[in-house]
């Protein structure tokens, strides 16, 4: 399995990426309380706000297990994470965009730079796997 993911370091970063994305996933989907309490929104729109995008995520999760085990004729990662790496690059963007004011947060409070590193995470990685391939 690690010679078919093209090594260790690819092989650790694919399985980082899919307890990482599973995490986040996860939470997003099924915790009501995940998305008031870390991204600072206050209504209960925000509990139903990352439930489409933590379906998302678990559903990019679960097809990089299928490549992982080569499930259903899945053999290659390269797709999902490069979509991934696609939708970590845009909320960075996004995020950093907020922290320097050049757009307007929701509540016209500050917005703190943690949520703009946190997408540089799974980036960073896909960059580390994408490298050593």
């Amino acid at each position: 399995m690690i010679e078919t993911a093209g090594g260790l370091v690819p092989f650790l970063c694919h399985v980082f990426l899919i307890l990482f994305g599973g995490f986040f996933g996860l939470n997003f989907a099924f915790n009501k309380n995940f998305a008031q309490k870390n991204f600072g929104f206050d209504n209960i729109q925000a509990a139903y706000m990352g439930r489409p995008l933590g379906f998302l995520m678990t559903g990019c999760v679960l097809m990089a297990i299928f490549a992982l085990f080569q499930i259903a004729g899945i053999t290659s990662a390269n797709e999902i994470f490069g979509a991934i790496f696609i939708f970590t690059v845009l909320a960075f963007v996004y995020n950093i965009s907020l922290v320097m004011k050049i757009l307007p947060t929701h509540d016209g409070k500050d917005h703190h730079i943690k949520n703009a590193i946190r997408p540089l995470i799974p980036m960073v990685v896909i960059l580390i796997r994408y490298f050593t391939l």
